[in-house]
């Protein structure tokens, strides 16, 4: 009678288990399916338009697109996948869409892709150095904390650039990864401020994520 009972524990656990995965697995819409913010639809649509698409690049783009979705949707209606095997796929997936659209586009589509990336990282480096002025000026950071916070920061930067950009890594590695780097960056910044300056942040911190949102809603 124990074993039996201890079959069906064990079944029950693996059911719901498995359950989860499949939740967990519905909840990861893929950003092609559902759509992306406001600001990654209008940098995309901006990008595109600056390549100057042909027809049949336009037409051979579209086909790309949905043989990708059909191959998410397949993945998601597996019902013997695991969480970690759908990942996996998806990251393939995303690698090969990805080889397509180079293969598609012209050396001088790419030149004008490339430079509009570049410029993208610029522009995220201009915001990042204006909030840090700004941190600066309403924590009241010395200089020395001032400059041990900045090269900190671009530290961190680099690292999870070079992360980002390393495509012999998977997308689970990767954030990983950044998350260790972030948790780190983190520690360090607790033995930079003072406790009445952390809270300062804390204040400062939630109160942009507050404005954020209210921004993606409008």
């Amino acid at each position: 009678m124990k074993k039996i009972l201890a079959v069906i524990a064990i079944s029950a656990i693996s059911f719901l288990a498995t359950a989860q995965e499949k939740r967990e697995i519905t909840k990861q819409k893929p950003a092609i399916e559902q759509g992306r913010h406001k600001g990654g639809k209008h940098h995309d649509m901006h990008m595109m338009k600056a390549l100057n698409l042909s027809d049949a690049q336009k037409k051979q783009l579209k086909a790309n697109r949905e043989a990708y979705k059909a191959s998410i949707l397949k993945l998601k209606q597996d019902p013997n996948i695991t969480l970690k095997a759908f990942n996996e796929k998806k990251e393939i997936l995303n690698r090969e869409q990805k080889a397509k659209m180079q293969a598609l586009l012209t050396p001088e589509q790419k030149a004008t892709m490339a430079e509009m990336k570049s410029k993208q990282e610029q522009d995220k480096l201009a915001r990042q150095n204006k909030h840090f002025e700004e941190m600066k000026t309403k924590l009241s950071l010395t200089e020395d904390q001032a400059a041990r916070l900045k090269a900190q920061n671009e530290s961190a930067h680099n690292s999870m650039k070079a992360i980002r950009e390393n495509e012999s890594l998977s997308k689970e590695e990767r954030m990983k990864q950044i998350k260790a780097i972030k948790d780190a960056s983190m520690e360090q910044r607790k033995s930079i401020l003072t406790a009445d300056q952390q809270k300062k942040l804390e204040k400062m911190k939630k109160e942009r994520q507050e404005k954020d949102w209210k921004q993606s809603k409008s």
